[in-house]
């Protein structure tokens, strides 16, 4: 399994904030079964903004300690990037994108998506990225209308859920939102969006509800095929479930059929 998701780089945003609970962290993903990881610090210009140099030089040290302890995981560099007017440029300078893809992970104001919004995806997309929002769920504007995330998608962004979320750490409503985005085939992505501040049992507590749920092709395609076609720089298809009428005669029933 692959997370695209995590805070697990010490003292560089509001994730680990010792090397020690950094590997202890990879440590526990390993064991579970995760075998690359996406090391996605926090950039916001004002407040979590460092050099290309500084991550770096954490990422580059982190990565050294792990294959001297043996520990069977691949590190790939990321950040989620605040979206903001020109951060495509902060994109290019910094190299914020996921494992040096085209992809990037990005976020915005929990509390409503703002104004500017489409323009700033819009420019990101014009300089040749493909955004993925992290934690959609977790937008009110996506909890109060979640065909929010439908309307994203449609203007070719990717959506990523968060296991927390899937599993009820942000509340009822956020995981309600949640299972509505997987449902509906909404969510190409699932990320444990770690922040070293607990264990990493989230994930697989997800991966396993989402098996349990819906189906293993479903989990499947959110922690292998398509992270990994993020590593790849392959292009992910938007639409993966279609929702039909059941053939039973005047039944209000739906089926489930993934499109590969």
């Amino acid at each position: 399994m692959i997370d695209c998701h995590t805070h697990i780089i010490p003292n560089l945003d509001d994730g680990a904030a010792s090397f020690e609970s950094s590997l202890r962290a990879i440590g526990q993903m390993s064991e579970g079964g995760i075998s690359s990881v996406i090391l996605t610090s926090h950039y916001m210009r004002g407040l979590y903004q460092y050099s290309h140099e500084d991550y770096e030089a954490k990422f580059r040290e982190l990565e050294a300690e792990v294959k001297h302890l043996g520990i069977p995981i691949t590190l790939y560099p990321g950040a989620e990037v605040f979206l903001s007017p020109g951060i495509e440029e902060d994109i290019k300078k910094h190299g914020l994108t996921l494992a040096g893809s085209s992809y990037v992970l990005v976020e915005t104001d929990l509390n409503g998506f703002p104004a500017d919004m489409n323009r700033n995806i819009f420019e990101l997309l014009r300089a040749g990225f493909k955004p993925i929002l992290a934690h959609a769920e977790r937008y009110v504007s996506v909890m109060t209308k979640s065909r929010e995330a439908r309307e994203m998608i449609n203007h070719s962004v990717y959506i990523q859920v968060s296991a927390p979320s899937v599993i009820g750490g942000y509340g009822d409503k956020v995981k309600e939102t949640a299972w509505k985005l997987l449902n509906n085939g909404w969510a190409h992505l699932l990320g444990s969006d770690h922040h070293c501040r607990s264990d990493y049992s989230a994930f697989f507590k997800a991966r396993d509800k989402i098996i349990k749920h819906i189906d293993a092709q479903t989990a499947e395609l959110l922690t292998m095929t398509h992270p990994q076609a993020v590593l790849d720089d392959r292009k992910m298809d938007f639409d993966y479930v279609f929702i039909q009428p059941s053939p039973k005669k005047h039944s209000k029933n739906f089926f489930r059929s993934l499109g590969l």
